[in-house]
């Protein structure tokens, strides 16, 4: 379904919710950043994992159930999808956008300093939701790639006979995961703790997922690339303790994980 829609459509309008009426939507006295510009960026991050989220079609692609049987069509629509997520998130608005960490708020103004702490705490907590996200997709449509080339490699060496054709790009995909942690532990590292505590398990859990594949790295641990992702590993785990340890405040989130069903009450 989404392969045949204009994903515009499914945007909402991007005001915020105080300007919604029965009969008529109004427009704010200050023009600026709402929450909703926050929500839409991040579907896009999403669809950005499926496809173009710009386009209004993308029916000419094949489809799912035909990259299936077709390793080179597979490795192309990894591919297509990491250069679309890469750099997705380059001219998103200056409140969503990792500069924006400094306690200065741009773009939004308030006689209300409550109210204007509000407003900075929920665009925090956006903030950090939206650039995790980011990174984690690009993270599992990595390891997809890497089995697909994997497997067209061993495809490729029994028809020649050659075990060299593959290995640079093996590598080049490590180093970019390499990238991709480095970029996730600048956020982790420099974001306010009260915005990660925020999301809960959701943050954690694709900091958990990220650390994972690192465990699958095949290169010999004498390696470059394997001793820094040792260290990517370990640094993982730390800040996966402090994230764990804070979750008693958004123990809700463990609702999803369990079957309630079968709790005897």
């Amino acid at each position: 379904m989404l392969d045949s829609i204009d994903p515009n459509d499914l945007m909402p309008l991007e005001v915020d919710d105080e300007f919604i009426f029965k009969n008529e939507v109004t427009a704010p006295e200050t023009p600026g950043p709402c929450l909703v510009t926050g929500f839409i960026h991040h579907s896009r991050v999403f669809l950005a994992a499926i496809r173009d989220p710009y386009s209004k079609s993308s029916a000419k692609e094949p489809c799912p159930c035909v990259r299936t049987h077709d390793l080179n069509l597979q490795v192309h629509y990894f591919q297509g999808r990491l250069d679309c997520l890469r750099h997705l998130l380059a001219d998103i608005p200056a409140c969503l956008q990792l500069s924006a960490l400094t306690s200065s708020f741009i773009g939004i103004e308030s006689s209300n300093n409550g109210d204007l702490e509000t407003l900075q705490s929920q665009f925090a907590s956006m903030r950090v939701n939206l650039h995790i996200t980011h990174i984690w997709l690009q993270s599992l449509i990595l390891d997809q790639l890497e089995v697909a080339q994997s497997h067209q490699h061993s495809q490729i060496s029994a028809i020649s006979q050659s075990d060299h054709a593959g290995t640079f790009d093996q590598r080049a995909l490590w180093l970019y995961r390499e990238e991709l942690c480095r970029q996730l532990f600048f956020i982790l590292y420099n974001f306010p703790q009260p915005s990660l505590e925020s999301n809960g398990l959701h943050a954690a859990n694709k900091v958990r997922d990220m650390a994972s594949s690192l465990l699958a790295c095949p290169f010999h641990p004498e390696d470059p690339i394997a001793k820094r992702v040792a260290e990517y590993v370990q640094r993982s785990t730390d800040i996966l303790s402090r994230l764990d340890s804070s979750e008693g405040m958004n123990a809700m989130h463990l609702q999803t994980w369990i079957d309630t069903d079968r709790i005897l009450k």
